[in-house]
């Protein structure tokens, strides 16, 4: 069966939200060294590379990641493309064929950035506006492929609190450059972390005849 891998590897020293942790990959043991096993050290915060947002993230009342169905990134998920650099706004999802629990994945220019060390401001996000349709529109789930749905640079993050308050998780990080406008099933896992607010996730697409 066909798929479409749509996570972005995590690497040492790739591109981190500022202000959130580096990215540190390390050696502990090698075997080339005389060692018995190879083994790492992962150091890296929970908003790293491909990951999800559970509500808690934002909202304190929030559901935490390991309160959620294992299920919840999972499902009939759209692809939109939107690829001229700008912000989505209400007048972008308006149009869309958009329905109750579906997973809505857009599809920017921000894809290749995922794979530079330096982080890239100038990311297209969604504005609060389309947020609150999407809302509206009784999605499942919402992501996007850089590192955040929110504009940078934004003191007052509207987007994620209309999302996450209307207990919609957000999965942020994806590279859908390999991912045509359409309509697939995504099957995403989440790591389990107790009490998290955030969680590296490994995400796929399989195309829908």
């Amino acid at each position: 069966m066909s798929y479409i891998d749509i996570t972005v590897p995590l690497r040492h020293g790739m591109a981190h939200y500022p202000g959130d942790p580096a990215i540190i990959i390390t050696d502990v043991a090698d075997m080339r060294e005389g060692d018995s096993a190879n083994a790492q050290n992962y150091s890296f915060g929970s908003h790293t590379g491909t990951h999800f947002d559970p509500p808690f993230h934002q909202v304190m009342s929030g559901a935490k990641a390991d309160t959620l169905p294992a299920d919840i990134l999972i499902g009939k998920a759209k692809v939109f493309e939107f690829m001229s650099g700008k912000d989505i706004d209400l007048n972008d999802v308006q149009p869309l064929d958009i329905e109750a629990d579906d997973i809505v994945l857009f599809k920017t220019g921000n894809s290749a950035h995922m794979f530079e060390d330096e982080f890239f401001e100038d990311f297209a996000g969604v504005l609060p506006d389309a947020a609150q349709f999407l809302v509206d529109k009784k999605i499942r789930a919402v992501g996007i492929d850089y590192l955040s749905i929110e504009k940078f640079g934004t003191k007052v993050n509207k987007t994620h609190h209309r999302l996450l308050g209307a207990g919609i998780p957000i999965i942020e990080g994806l590279n859908l450059q390999n991912a045509p406008q359409g309509t697939y099933k995504m099957t995403a896992m989440f790591m389990l972390i107790e009490n998290s607010d955030g969680a590296p996730v490994r995400a796929i697409l399989e195309p829908i005849e």
